[in-house]
């Protein structure tokens, strides 16, 4: 719960003050002739390219090995350190400003890969629901309360003795050493746990004999459930993400709120959606994933449908209610299958799988964003794209394996 806290720390600054940085500051007067809202979701989608050729290997290393955490902490070490470049470069150095956020974002989500991959490790069935579901409560939380502490070093760049920019750096430095320092605590469980010897000899051989185990006709309804997740999950997953990244750049480009307006538009997002995680994983405990997933999933496709007839602010702020009561929920329930599905001793490798194509599914989703836009002129020509992706998602999900209730 506190690798959770830790990180969302990273993602809620990354929706709002990173992206206003990159936006307001860092690209405002249109480098290489893009708009900023160009720039900003292929740069996202670049850093998903990196995660899916880097995860494959970490995570073969680690289920080989049996490092999962060792993998967990050089991801997030690398995250923020990513972080600590963003505040140790200036505005002017554009291309380490966007390297930086390239780093940090895939140091999130290798770190998400195993995180989800101890979560095999502790437990299974309705309590796989439960501690998924209440990681991703606390998670909310502590996004809030960072952001609130990053906004407020922001706020204080005076009093602190620096420029605007100055401040949101300093903001950046804190959230590295959020991101951290709650992390550390995980150094101290015992998840790591010695190599067994049904594992391939090299990290290679390891993604080799995990795929053929899918492919193989002897696999069954457990090699069909599991690659029906896995192919369901990326979509689903690619789409969430990418629409969670832009919410924040269309606040930006359409309705032209400051900085602080979009702050507090995440805070309500983050307040909503720590009760809506509780409650769908209550959903998913009692009433199993398929129901939950179902939830998640309609309310997902009325927030894109509905993303295109906002017109005010004040509507804009019930689609971010409307938006926070799902965002966790799908997750959260994705995380607990996976892990679930996840054949015994290859959680790594299951979890890397799913983090490859997820990226790339959001990789490619970013791309026809960012290209929508600049053909259209319009930020939200893009949301055809997710919305198209998110029902083949569902699709693949639909012959998920219920869970009995009485696990």
């Amino acid at each position: 719960m506190l690798l959770d806290w830790a990180a969302s720390g990273f993602s809620t600054v990354l929706i709002t003050l990173i992206v206003a940085y990159v936006e307001k500051v860092v690209c405002a007067d249109r480098p290489w002739g893009l708009e900023a809202g160009v720039v900003w979701p292929w740069t996202l989608a670049l850093a998903m390219l990196v995660s899916a050729v880097l995860t494959p290997g970490l995570s073969a290393w680690a289920d080989r090995r049996g490092r999962h955490k060792t993998a967990l902490f050089i991801s997030v070490a690398t995250g923020a350190g990513a972080l600590g470049l963003l505040a140790a470069a200036p505005p002017t150095a554009r291309l380490v400003v966007l390297g930086g956020v390239i780093i940090a974002n895939v140091g999130f989500d290798l770190a998400a890969v195993f995180t989800g991959s101890l979560l095999a490790m502790i437990t299974t069935g309705r309590m796989a629901d439960r501690l998924s579901a209440q990681g991703f409560a606390a998670g909310y939380a502590g996004g809030a309360i960072a952001l609130v502490i990053a906004t407020a070093i922001v706020t204080a760049h005076d009093r602190l003795g620096l420029s605007p920019a100055g401040g949101l750096r300093a903001a950046f430095a804190f959230t590295g050493l959020w991101w951290l320092g709650f992390s550390l605590p995980a150094a101290l469980a015992g998840f790591d746990r010695p190599r067994d010897g049904g594992h391939a000899a090299s990290a290679a051989g390891e993604l080799v004999s995990f795929a053929r185990s899918l492919l193989q006709p002897g696999q069954g309804a457990d090699g069909h459930h599991l690659a029906g997740v896995l192919i369901g999950s990326m979509l689903v997953l690619g789409a969430v993400q990418t629409a969670i990244a832009q919410f924040s750049s269309v606040a930006l480009e359409e309705f032209r709120l400051e900085p602080p307006a979009l702050v507090r538009l995440v805070l309500l997002v983050q307040a909503v959606a720590l009760p809506g995680a509780l409650m769908i994983g209550m959903v998913s405990e009692r009433a199993g994933r398929r129901a939950a997933l179902s939830i998640c999933l309609g309310g997902w496709i009325v927030v894109l449908v509905a993303a295109w007839f906002v017109q005010t602010v004040l509507q804009l702020h019930g689609l971010a209610v409307l938006l926070a009561l799902v965002l966790g929920g799908v997750q959260s329930v994705i995380r607990a299958t996976v892990a679930e599905a996840a054949p015994e001793g290859r959680a790594g490798v299951t979890f890397g799988l799913l983090q490859v194509g997820s990226k790339l599914a959001g990789a490619a989703a970013g791309l026809s964003f960012g290209g929508l836009y600049l053909v259209t002129g319009h930020p939200r020509g893009g949301l055809a794209a997710l919305l198209v992706q998110l029902l083949l998602g569902w699709w693949a999900l639909r012959r998920m394996r219920a869970r009995p209730a009485a696990e």
